[in-house]
């Protein structure tokens, strides 16, 4: 039987390279409500970056760090860009991590105003919006790209570089439940991850456990409102102002509650929509087949992937909850549901 090829990913740009080279000081900005994947792919590369490449590195990043997952590693990013630390920068540049569009950063759009940008991302609803890109829409994650950004430039992965990537590929792949047989030059990825010492063990353990009895409970909540559409094929929930007071934003476990929906037969579509103030509103949206809900998210400022997107709006929760379903139904009749 003949061998079977060792699968090919995507290689890095030689603009990105060039670019990394050309500059000396980096500030690394992920976006808004960060995740695993987007405060990974930052730390993994500014690691790299000043121990291989000799360049000063700054992870920027507004917040919040609600997530149990990524909590302890707020403590690691500067919220603003200080006006003196870029004064002072030698040949700076900025960087743009996972992020689909530069409003995706918040404030820190004005703080790095008039630098050099990269762009490295994988969401399906990027344009480049800098000097050099590394975009791969069919990538699994962020932290795979920088991964092979790391390997472009012929450089070993630390350990503690390899446990962060194998952390945000985890987290943006649902612990691999949402990758296809496509995904082979990934799953090589993976497995020199784990050569350089990352442990899939741990990662599971850090985005799996640490819940409180709230966390559960407001699970339970979100499980008994959830309501069906068209036939069955759709499915939508939020967390009310009432929630967030009495279980409190720390106890948010969207990835648990999708994965118990998309057991019922016959679903094609969930959405999650959360009070975040009287007048802001934060939705997540999620598809099992071809049903594309980042064009959902796009039409309210967000982005994300075919299949994972997510967005926040000035929106009354009620408003929001309408047109989310709307645009979900409207999604499911022209795709023949």
């Amino acid at each position: 039987m003949p061998r079977a090829p060792i699968p090919s990913g995507p290689t890095l740009p030689p603009e990105v390279r060039a670019f990394l080279e050309a500059h000396e000081t980096f500030f690394l900005v992920g976006h808004i409500e960060p995740d695993g994947d987007c405060i990974a792919s930052a730390l993994a590369l500014a690691s790299f970056l000043e121990r291989s490449l000799g360049k000063r590195a700054f992870c920027l990043n507004v917040g919040p760090f609600d997530r149990r997952e990524i909590r302890s590693f707020g403590d690691q990013f500067r919220t603003r860009l200080d006006p003196a630390v870029r004064r002072e920068a030698v040949r700076p540049a900025a960087i743009i991590l996972d992020c689909s569009g530069p409003d995706r950063i918040g404030a820190l759009k004005d703080d790095i105003a008039g630098l050099p940008v990269a762009v490295v991302d994988h969401h399906a609803t990027t344009t480049s919006h800098g000097e050099a890109a590394f975009l791969v829409p069919t990538a699994a994650a962020t932290c795979y790209l920088v991964q092979l950004v790391i390997e472009g430039f012929g450089a070993c992965m630390t350990r503690r570089e390899a446990e962060l990537l194998l952390f945000g590929i985890a987290t943006d792949t649902g612990f691999f439940r949402h990758i296809e047989s496509s995904a082979a030059d990934l799953m090589a990825g993976v497995s020199r991850l784990l050569a350089a010492g990352a442990s899939p063990r741990e990662a599971h353990a850090r985005m799996t456990g640490g819940h409180t009895m709230g966390s559960r409970q407001l699970l339970g909540a979100l499980l008994h409102r959830a309501e069906s559409f068209c036939d069955g094929a759709g499915v939508i929930s939020w967390e009310t102002a009432d929630d967030v007071r009495r279980y409190g934003r720390e106890s948010r476990d969207s990835d648990t509650l999708y994965e118990l929906l998309f057991g019922i037969a016959g679903l094609r579509t969930a959405a999650l929509v959360r009070y975040e103030s009287a007048t802001t509103v934060s939705g997540s949206l999620r598809s099992i087949d071809d049903l594309d809900v980042s064009a959902i998210a796009a039409s309210f400022g967000g982005g994300g992937h075919r299949r994972a997107a997510g967005f926040t709006a000035e929106l009354e929760l009620d408003e929001a909850i309408n047109l989310v379903r709307c645009g979900l139904e409207a999604a499911l009749r022209s795709s023949g549901t």
